[in-house]
């Protein structure tokens, strides 16, 4: 790659974490932040305009935009998956911390409505199927497909009944 082209390169990325940012402002949750523009710097992360740190959708159908986003916690090296629902204005964790080491390789995407195979339904992980997952998940509004590039996802879609987000492994 010769210098015009990375230095290109490097304007998309950095364009592309600024959009970012600007979709988030300074909406953080206490203690969390933004990735910083190094972090997010992958060349996978290319192929979204949000670098596959933050997703809007409708997650709990309820007709208001809801938005989810990857946030570091510097104090603890780890980062975690928020979702910020529409009717509360407010970020909760949908997920456990997972070390900021691994940060370069998870991303956050769209599942759009939906019937889904899980890593059940695929016969790919029997500690999903011994734990009570279901074989197919269907998606009514909009979820989150947390990943892991070239490897593992799961969806992170919300209970109506339970009025929380619940987590399915799709891939493993």
């Amino acid at each position: 790659m010769n210098r015009a082209s990375r230095y290109a390169r490097g304007l998309c990325a950095s364009l592309a974490v600024l959009s970012a940012s600007f979709v988030l402002a300074q909406d953080t949750p206490a203690g969390w932040r933004q990735p910083t523009q190094e972090e997010a710097s992958d060349e996978w992360r290319d192929k979204s305009p949000t670098r596959f740190l933050v997703v809007n959708g409708d997650f709990d159908g309820d007709g208001k935009p809801d938005t989810s986003a990857l946030f570091v916690n510097s104090d603890s090296n780890q980062f975690a998956l928020f979702v910020k629902l529409g009717a509360t204005g407010k970020w909760q964790m949908a997920d456990k911390p997972v070390d900021i080491m691994w940060f370069g390789r998870y991303g956050i995407d769209l599942v759009k409505p939906g019937k889904y195979q899980t890593a059940c339904g695929k016969s790919y992980s029997e500690y999903a199927c011994s734990h009570g997952e279901s074989e197919s998940l269907k998606v009514s509004s909009g979820a989150i497909n947390f990943f892991s590039h070239e490897s593992s996802e799961s969806y992170f879609y919300w209970d109506k009944k339970e009025k929380t987000f619940r987590k399915v492994l799709t891939t493993d």
